[in-house]
């Protein structure tokens, strides 16, 4: 059975469903494009999160960069260096009995990408994300798996910016 709609109401319902879509925060992101000069690079990271480390590594690799040693590189690799990460809370509710339950926690870092000798070509550069964290009332077991859970997602999440921002660099 087919059902024919007038031409108003099929744009209607598609500017529906596409406002839909937008409200659920979905939008499509691309590839990136990482400049040839940044397909092999050193990476000094002073992040102090070796989960990070791991997802920046691991979101670097997928792209197509390679992380090569300082010991290994030559006098034109780039050197990508990341600076330690901070992140801070605001407590967004309380319970019935005044304690936290849920809380906006947002991570941040700088970086730069460095000739061999020191000199910045591109940065300092700001990365940051932010999570909205519930559940913080909950037994303390279950509020650190929770919370690291969505901190790895949050590495993650400032990993590929690190990388979406790379792609504009100009060399």
């Amino acid at each position: 059975m087919t059902i024919h709609l007038p031409k108003t109401a099929r744009l209607v319902l598609f500017a529906l469903l596409s406002l839909s879509l937008l409200a659920c925060g979905f939008h499509l992101k691309g590839t990136v494009q990482i400049p040839q000069r940044l397909k092999m690079m050193t990476l000094t990271s002073q992040s102090g999160s070796a989960e990070f480390d791991r997802a920046l590594r691991l979101t670097l690799s997928k792209a197509g960069v390679v992380i090569v040693d300082k010991a290994n590189a030559s006098a034109d690799t780039l050197e990508l260096k990341v600076n330690g990460l901070s992140s801070s809370d605001t407590v967004l509710a309380r319970n019935n009995s005044n304690d936290v339950s849920q809380v906006e926690r947002r991570l941040s870092g700088v970086y730069f990408v460095r000739q061999a000798d020191g000199k910045s070509l591109y940065g300092p550069r700001n990365i940051s994300t932010n999570k909205t964290l519930v559940n913080q009332d909950a037994e303390e077991s279950a509020k650190l798996s929770y919370n690291q859970t969505q901190m790895q997602s949050m590495y993650e999440d400032l990993a590929k910016q690190l990388l979406y921002d790379l792609g504009y660099v100009p060399l």
